[in-house]
């Protein structure tokens, strides 16, 4: 077929909100997905799986098929005869049970790249590359117990080095500087001993000081802060002046698993000409190895320009420790990081190639009412979030437009995302409502109670002798069932009643505060396949929460919308084959992404594969019908003049 793609991209972008992404393209802010959506088809309605949640959905993405089918049905996963609050990250591949479209290209000889892909680490493809694929970034890691395991690092994560007090920073006393071998200062010249917080190291790791050398190089007050592993010139990092960033660094930090080798630079956010206020960010120690496969591939990428960052700004924009161009920067030492890497293995053997970019997740979280005037707590400072949500998307433009040009012509390009987002609004909790409903027993509270951040982190102790039922992972609800759970309290003949109780419980309940009430959907597990959902990791109860309420995506259906929000996701296909310029209004779903790739690129279809060719978006939906009824002529007239021998 002579418009049969030469590469396939897809392109994976976590939560970003459709229509502003549309919007932005369109006033000529995205340049890259501009030419995308000209060249390809924008999908409108591109409606996610429910949960509308990381895991599960690109999963989905990956495989064609529902949650109920490849197994990862939320956030987290609840294995049945265990304790009821007893939840994992269900981010190791062995948790995904369906066939990929790398996996089913392989056995015909194609080779693919597989760039940070949650939920696929360890690899399961044999003769191909990955990056990472185990959390939201190049070194994070998330797998294990849930509390046990949240947001680890291979090595750690981001650090503030500051005079003044800030949330988990690393605390700067200045002292007059002595005793610096080899490197020359000024007499006012101040230092100090620093300890790193070395936060949630995957493997524990040795404390670690710094030495800061804090020095003027005028009349006019400190200007310069160098930064060392040791008060000699070996072991000095980079000198610094306010606004700098260094170049990378390497250094080897202990562990207990023995020495590893980390990459890292830092920005001096601050310095008062007094050094009364000293400021230094770092975005986290990042493993040079661990992520990669085969491992011999992360020796062999270099990148001096970027980092192989987590997703960044979360922890340090809710601390307020950078300013938005600090997290743009930083974000960019991700994004780079990425195109470095990707050019590098395009000069690989390869067919197809996969990445996950998980920056409008990431902001979206520290930062979606701030962005919504809807709900913003400082309506003034809307405008200055909504600028800095478009420049983290032109970071991500930006990335994605150089791995297409690296790519070559000829390629099939998919944009696409897991879900969309929307702003964080009233609080809930469906453990309250199951509480009130006498269904939820919690012990007595030992002291002032912790904000709840998700359902599947419970904050309360649970009376299982007298709990009926349980909220755990974003939209499950268990029923303690005798036989099936260690505390279960419930009787196997009262279990559909329990699951009327739970409804009746979920659809009666008004917020006191709104008047509104939360509940949009709650299903029998039976009936939960009508979402996908089925199978020994779907709870008894399945619910969805009106997006006027909870955090800003998991919880809703993949319809809803809240202000300027939308849980639609982003599709857009470009390339051989494809129609140009087209806005498709018909339903889509992300089980139709393998497919209609696998259509388009003569791939075989995976095993479990349910989803179905997305044929309003290709220029002639009867190519392969007509190709096929062509090499049938071809056949018959073949036949026809063997049938007859040459005349003598």
């Amino acid at each position: 077929m002579s418009n049969t793609p030469r590469k396939v991209l897809v392109l994976g972008i976590d939560s970003p909100v459709a229509s502003r992404v549309y919007k932005w393209a369109r006033a000529g802010h995205l340049p890259t997905i501009a030419r995308l959506i000209d060249e390809g088809v924008y999908c409108n309605n591109c409606l996610v799986p429910f949960p509308t949640i990381t895991p599960p959905n690109w999963t989905t993405i990956a495989t064609g098929a529902c949650a109920g089918t490849h197994g990862i049905t939320d956030m987290t996963h609840h294995d049945p005869g265990t304790r009821l609050d007893r939840v994992y990250y269900p981010w190791d591949s062995s948790y995904n049970h369906a066939e990929t479209i790398w996996e089913a290209a392989e056995k015909i000889g194609k080779k693919s790249i597989v760039f940070n892909w949650p939920c696929t680490w360890p690899p399961k493809m044999k003769d191909g590359y990955q990056i990472a694929g185990y959390g939201l970034g190049v070194n994070d890691f998330k797998r294990g117990l849930l509390r046990a395991e949240f947001g680890k690092q291979l090595l750690a994560y981001e650090m503030l080095l500051s005079t003044e007090p800030y949330p988990d920073s690393c605390d700067i006393i200045l002292g007059k500087a002595r005793g610096w071998n080899g490197v020359e200062h000024s007499a006012d010249a101040m230092e100090a001993a620093v300890e790193l917080s070395l936060p949630k190291p995957m493997v524990p790791m040795k404390p670690v000081t710094w030495h800061l050398l804090v020095d003027r190089s005028g009349d006019s007050g400190y200007d310069t802060v160098l930064v060392a592993s040791s008060k000699t010139k070996a072991g000095v990092y980079c000198r610094l002046r306010q606004g700098e960033w260094s170049g990378n660094i390497e250094d080897v930090f202990e562990t207990a698993e023995g020495p590893r080798q980390a990459r890292f630079r830092m920005k001096l956010l601050e310095l008062s000409p007094t050094a009364d206020n000293l400021r230094i960010y770092l975005p986290g120690l990042f493993a040079t190895s661990g992520w990669g496969y085969p491992e011999s591939i992360e020796k062999e990428i270099v990148s001096e320009r970027g980092l192989p960052c987590p997703s960044l700004g979360y922890r340090a924009w809710l601390g307020e420790w950078i300013d938005p161009q600090t997290w743009v920067e930083a974000t960019a030492l991700e994004h780079t990081f990425m195109v470095d890497a990707t050019k590098y293995l395009f000069s690989k053997p390869w067919d197809m190639f996969f990445i996950h970019i998980h920056t409008p997740d990431m902001f979206y979280h520290a930062a979606s009412a701030d962005v919504e005037p809807l709900v913003a707590a400082d309506k003034d400072s809307v405008p200055m979030m909504q600028d800095l949500d478009l420049r983290l998307h032109q970071s991500v433009d930006r990335a994605l437009g150089e791995i297409i040009e690296a790519a070559g012509d000829d390629a099939l390009v998919v944009v696409v995302s897991d879900h969309g987002c929307k702003a964080k609004a009233n609080q809930f909790n469906v453990n309250d409502v199951l509480e009130r409903a006498g269904l939820t027993v919690f012990e007595p509270d030992e002291g002032p109670r912790a904000p709840v951040f998700r359902e599947d982190m419970l904050t309360r102790k649970v009376d299982y002798s007298r709990t009926k039922a349980l909220g755990v992972r974003f939209v499950h609800i268990y029923i303690n069932l005798k036989g099936r759970d260690p505390d279960g309290i419930v009787e196997p003949e009262d279990y559909a009643s329990v699951q009327d109780e739970i409804i009746k419980a979920l659809h009666e309940y008004v917020d006191p505060k709104t008047g509104l009430k939360p509940i949009s959907l709650a299903l029998r597990r039976e009936d939960a396949r009508l979402l996908g959902l089925f199978g020994n990791t779907v709870s008894d109860v399945v619910y969805a929460v009106d997006p006027r309420f909870a955090s800003e995506h998991g919880y809703h259906l993949p319809t809803a919308r809240f202000g300027s929000g939308d849980l639609r996701g982003l599709l857009i296909i470009s390339g051989p084959g494809v129609k140009k310029g087209e806005i498709l209004e018909r339903n889509v779903s992300l089980m139709d992404v393998v497919p209609t790739i696998c259509y388009l690129a003569d791939l075989p279809v995976p095993a479990q594969c349910e989803g179905a060719v997305i044929y309003q978006s290709l220029e002639d939906p009867n190519a392969k019908s007509k190709e096929v009824q062509l090499l049938q002529r071809l056949v018959e007239r073949q036949k026809r003049l063997l049938s007859h021998p040459p005349v003598c």
